[in-house]
């Protein structure tokens, strides 16, 4: 993907809501030669903007350029083999893991091959810089990379202005078309954002009754148990106000974690973003203090980051940004699993090349039982930049992890189908996006794919219903102003628009990739000719942006207890439940999603609609306080403090009974924990 600007966190504030409703009111070129027979071609490595009408010329064949080549296995039917045999629960095979050493041995490229592959680019004029398991970095002049890899690079016009990219698609010789899969470097690299959002002003911890925080700004302590008084009615009833940020004690809860048997004991968690805190783990063990948790014990937290080799430029959020999204991940983490070791791998930066470093380093030493990634990207956009090739890469290192026993988690995304019509008022899409489609790497089908649900809790603090992670918004208005306005008004003021517009959803929908044997029968099958596709999310959890989670992070100097929301939230949660599961079982668990699927349907998971039964007949709304404005008094400030939120409007994404594109197989309940420890994770 091109180096643009990524979506923030800690954007769904109301003053982003009040400016988000504002908006409401050519075929490839062919310069290269076909391949010959000898040559083999890397399909989709020439990236969707190189056509012919953008092409703005050679670059010089005596500048230099470097690139990176990724390698495969030297084996890919038997690792497609063995890897249903291991993952399968029904197999007798199942979970005969191999350590990251016999998967070198056994799947890796030898010696031989590596030798084979730097021959052949030193022979082309290349000088190989370095040269690791899972990839060749090279060197040298334009000449040299068209001659090594078959097509000549050229520069194109896109909207993000000027870069270069190979004319047509790369090849290798055809005795090397197992040993490299992608090639990076060549044109504009592909980057990931988080996928969180803050949303709310500094809070208490743990406010009860209809009480204001620190700010002024009024919560709830349980869903619809404060009437928003004095507020206009919005579709047909008195809105209440949302529920103050969930703490990880009332997840536990709600979920079945933290019982005797079920906080993480002797499991790893990594958790992969971008960049690094430097008020880590100080502020997750003050969050844990603060919300009535332990903080962590000496050793339980590890941490490798690098901010000399960062990479910090336009094509990411800088790092500040991304220690939000660290100090959320850590502390879903910790929260759920609370005595499971946590390791934080910062990449340095969130370019696929530095995230798969990070997520390599993990795989290939067998540092984590499971890997929580909460970013994302998408694969259709204008320009596009994540080629087919480079997903093939992603694909055979989560491969790797499935091999070693390793669950490698992603967040869905926060921008319902991802379409053109969602990124329009979403404020956490992509707006390059030209097509619905599911993220990647949460499509992938080697990973678990976690997507977002409303969670409301009762009056006692126990579960009462989910829905799907949608939100609709509306503000006040002066009423005579408010399209189709409430006839109920407070101050002159009426809820508009009505119905709201698209703020902020949980992700998924069908992938690029076929339906794996694992959603056969449980995933909808193709239609009117076209193939079943990978669909996602598998699993979801809390997540929704208007009733947060509270995250402890140090801003601008200062320690700030704050509401984030998104699928962010929801996949570090379901890794450490995942760890506590492990716990459960004494062994640990690998790829997820066999087995999740083989429990589809069954009492372990809730099945989550848009319409819960158990939440009655009346609309899903809340009032989210935003506390007042420090410094303007004008009666229009009401517009940025109170923020109306419809519930369950996900966009282009319905969660029906049984599985569904917006919350997959529902949401885990008390009952799935319970059954690991019964049965050891293995269905009789």
């Amino acid at each position: 993907m091109s180096a643009h600007p990524r979506i923030r966190p800690g954007a769904l504030t109301a003053a982003v809501c009040t400016a988000l409703l504002g908006t409401v009111l050519a075929s490839p070129a062919a310069h290269a030669a076909d391949p010959s027979p000898q040559r083999h071609t890397l399909s989709g490595s020439r990236p969707g903007y190189a056509t012919a009408g953008a092409d703005t010329g050679a670059v010089p064949a005596d500048q230099r350029l470097t690139a990176r080549l990724y390698l495969g296995s030297r084996d890919p039917g038997g690792l497609a083999a063995f890897l249903r045999q291991v993952t399968d629960p029904h197999s007798p095979h199942y979970r005969h893991f191999l350590t990251p050493t016999a998967y070198q041995r056994r799947f890796a490229l030898g010696p031989a091959e590596h030798r084979a592959v730097a021959d052949w680019l030193t022979r082309s004029g290349l000088t190989v810089t370095r040269d690791t398991a899972h990839y060749v970095d090279v060197s040298g002049p334009e000449r040299a990379v068209r001659q090594a890899l078959g097509s000549p690079i050229h520069h194109y016009r896109t909207a993000r202005g000027t870069v270069s990219a190979p004319s047509g698609d790369l090849s290798v010789p055809s005795s090397l078309g197992t040993e490299v899969v992608a090639v990076s470097g060549l044109s504009a690299p592909a980057a990931a954002h988080p996928q969180s959002h803050r949303t709310t002003t500094p809070l208490h911890p743990r406010p009860s009754g209809a009480v204001a925080d620190g700010t002024g700004a009024v919560c709830s302590p349980s869903f619809g148990g404060t009437p928003a008084t004095g507020l206009p009615t919005a579709y047909g009833a008195t809105p209440t106000y949302a529920p103050c940020p969930y703490v990880p004690a009332q997840l536990r809860h709600a979920y079945g974690a933290g019982g005797a048997h079920a906080t993480g004991k002797g499991t790893t968690i990594a958790i992969v973003d971008a960049y690094g805190s430097p008020t880590m783990p100080a502020d997750a063990d003050r969050y844990a203090r603060a919300t009535g948790d332990r903080p962590f014990r000496p050793g339980q937290y590890r941490q490798r980051v690098t901010p000399k080799d960062w990479n910090v430029g336009s094509a990411c959020a800088p790092p500040a940004s991304w220690a939000g999204e660290e100090a959320l991940d850590v502390d879903m983490a910790h929260g759920l699993a609370p005595d499971a070791h946590v390791l934080y791998m910062g990449a340095d930066s969130c370019l696929d090349a530095d995230l798969m470093d990070a997520e390599a380093t993990v795989i290939d030493h067998r540092l984590a039982d499971s890997i929580s990634n909460s970013w994302a990207e998408i694969i259709h956009s204008d320009p596009g930049h994540l080629t087919p090739d480079l997903v093939n890469a992603w694909n055979l290192l989560f491969e790797q992890a499935a091999a070693e026993g390793i669950g490698v988690y992603f967040a869905a995304g926060d921008c319902g189908d991802s379409s053109p019509g969602a990124a329009e008022t979403g404020v956490n899409c992509d707006p390059k996006t030209t097509a619905a489609q599911a993220d990647f790497p949460s499509g992938s089908p080697w990973v678990t794919s976690v997507g977002g649900t409303t969670l409301a809790l009762d009056r006692h603090g126990n579960y009462a219903w989910e829905t799907s992670m949608g939100d609709e918004l509306s503000v006040l208005t002066d009423s005579t102003s408010a399209a189709r306005a409430s006839a109920s008004r407070a101050s002159g003021k009426a809820w508009g628009p009505l119905p709201g517009v698209f703020a902020f959803g949980g992700g998924g929908g069908p992938s690029d990739f076929p339906q794996p044997w694992y959603q056969r029968g449980r995933t909808p099958a193709g239609s009117h000719g076209t193939p079943a596709r990978r669909t996602t999310p598998d699993v979801a959890m809390e997540g929704d942006g208007a009733l947060p989670v509270l995250v402890g992070l140090t801003d601008g100097g200062t320690f700030q207890l704050v509401g984030f929301g998104g699928t962010s939230a929801a996949t570090p949660a379901f890794a450490a439940l995942q760890a506590d599961a492990q716990q459960e079982t004494g062994r640990p668990l690998g790829f997820a999603n066999p087995l999740l699927y083989a429990l589809g349907g069954s009492p372990v998971f809730r099945d989550v609609t848009d319409h819960p039964a158990a939440a009655g007949t009346g609309p899903l709304t809340v009032v989210r306080d935003y506390g007042p404005s420090p410094t303007a008094q004008a009666p229009s400030d009401d517009q940025q403090r109170y923020v109306l939120y419809a519930l369950g409007r996900d966009y282009g994404l319905h969660a029906v009974p049984g599985y569904d594109d917006a919350t997959g197989l529902g949401s885990p309940s008390p009952a799935y924990l319970r059954w690991m420890r019964r049965t050891g994770g293995i269905p009789r």
